[in-house]
């Protein structure tokens, strides 16, 4: 042993056996150590000896030590023997404390990022649940046919209401692309139907702002192979953001074209414009281009960095144009055209359709937010269904045995018995196997649909819903007096 060697095992005696050098490696590293020693010394076998331990310093530090070595043999048969071990040790105690200190901040970055997710989760569910009685309410003011500054009122909370939502499912988004947890439901689309649902979800804040809107397409149908419902949410942002970065009165124009092997769609606006230095970093999260208290409209910064992540996800990309602050800006998407351009149109997922349910349902409402529970009966009693309400699980499973209604609109956090377990204690009567169960709940992740699922739901709304997918839902259902 040289001197060297025995400074890293920490002794100065001479050691005259390998048994000296064991003593020093940490318990729990020993066994590990001798079992290489042991294959590396087997005579039928040539394997080398590398392996990483720990050995303690007689001041009880720990030192990192990587030991690599050989036999030599030499006889053959019953004479086969070892003659010696040859090998080398290094301390590697500071690579092992450089990588335990690298996988302890990936670990926080992990945990940070998770406990991200597990925020924005439980911030949108805490935010849906209240404004879901407000667009209940909203809905059966709409229904009573008021008019006038009443009915001006309850237009502007409702356009309030829904671009609440929008921040709300855009944060959520966000955070599903930037981790990779969004999936695609890609099928082949008309571009013109995904821009009709864009425009008719950002028409009201275009008008509100008092903006001339212009829209430009091609005569000929033009298709891409994508997820209808995400390619109007791109558009719909980059609408909505023109509405916002526009001063009032402003000019927005939108264009739809084949160019080459590409569909591009162009969002133009005569707004505050893009200086050219953030022409680039326009599209990270949580970037504002204009941050003046003069000039700035609020927002969170993330839809621009949505935009890109979706557009990207679909095989394209965008690009930000602009001549500087106060010429303008104009946002150009391009999106690989579909394989085959002889394809039939097809109508853009979340599209509004203004069903009216006919005849009239036994409906069940399950939450224990009370307010929810009524406001939401009242909208349906409006719509001419038969309504019960039960404020936690317990209380709605023996509601619907007494009731039995023909759907059930359930919360899932509740007292005394959540959603889940409700649904499926209902599920295991006879009575229940056919009812139609929706959870209508604020958790709305695609983890959350599968528990539902699981659970025995047939649907799966998110609060606040839409009353148009409520009355589109109830619509593919056989009334009771049917």
């Amino acid at each position: 042993t040289d001197a060297r060697y025995r400074a890293i095992f920490g002794t100065t005696e001479e050691w005259t056996d390998y048994l000296q050098a064991v003593a020093v490696i940490h318990p729990d590293d020993q066994p590990a150590v001798l079992e290489a020693v042991a294959t590396a010394t087997r005579l039928d076998d040539t394997t080398p000896y590398a392996i990483e331990f720990r050995i303690v310093h007689p001041d009880g530090s720990l030192r990192w030590v990587l030991a690599n070595g050989r036999s030599s043999f030499e006889g053959a048969g019953p004479a086969r023997r070892v003659v010696s071990f040859d090998g080398t040790v290094a301390d590697i105690t500071d690579r092992k404390r450089a990588e335990e200190e690298r996988e302890r901040l990936v670990g926080q970055l992990r945990d940070a990022d998770r406990r991200k997710d597990v925020f924005l989760a439980t911030l949108a569910h805490e935010l849906r649940n209240p404004l879901a009685p407000i667009r209940n309410g909203l809905q059966v003011i709409r229904l009573a046919g008021v008019t006038g500054v009443v009915e001006q009122a309850r237009t502007i909370m409702d356009r309030q209401l829904t671009q609440m939502v929008r921040l709300v499912d855009d944060l959520l988004d966000l955070s599903r692309v930037t981790t990779g947890k969004l999936e695609l439901r890609k099928e082949r689309v008309e571009l013109k139907a995904v821009i009709d649902v864009a425009v008719e979800t950002s028409l009201p804040a275009i008008e509100q702002a008092g903006h001339e809107f212009a829209i430009a397409m091609p005569d000929e149908p033009i298709f891409v192979d994508g997820d209808p419902t995400r390619l109007a949410q791109v558009v719909a942002n980059l609408l909505n953001n023109s509405a916002k970065y526009t001063h009032r009165g402003g000019h927005i124009r939108l264009t739809a074209e084949r160019d080459g092997g590409d569909a591009v769609v162009s969002v133009a606006d005569d707004g505050i414009g893009i200086p050219p230095d953030l022409l680039e970093t326009v599209f990270g999260m949580f970037a504002q281009v204009d941050r003046t208290l003069e000039k700035t409209t609020g927002g969170l910064g993330i839809g621009l960095s949505l935009v890109k992540g979706l557009v990207e996800m679909h095989g394209g990309t965008i690009e930000a144009r602009s001549e500087g602050e106060g010429r303008g800006s104009a946002f150009v998407v391009r999106l690989p055209l579909a394989a085959s351009a002889a394809c039939e149109s097809t109508p853009a997922a979340g599209e509004v359709q203004r069903v009216e349910p006919s005849g009239s349902r036994r409906i069940l409402v399950v939450d224990d937010n009370v307010d929810s529970a009524d406001s939401l009966a009242q909208l349906l009693e409006l719509l001419g269904n038969e309504v019960r309400t039960a404020h936690d699980g317990l209380a709605g499973i023996g509601a619907a045995g007494m009731f039995r209604p023909d759907v059930v609109l359930m919360d899932i956090g509740m007292p005394k018995m959540n959603g889940y377990e409700a649904c499926r204690h209902i599920r295991e009567q006879a009575w229940g196997r056919d009812m139609v169960l929706v959870a209508l709940t604020g958790w709305g992740q695609d983890d959350d649909r599968r528990k539902t699922s699981d659970a025995g739901f047939d649907h799966h709304l998110v609060k606040p819903v839409e009353t148009t997918t409520l009355m589109k839902l109830l619509a593919t259902m056989e009334p009771a007096n049917a």
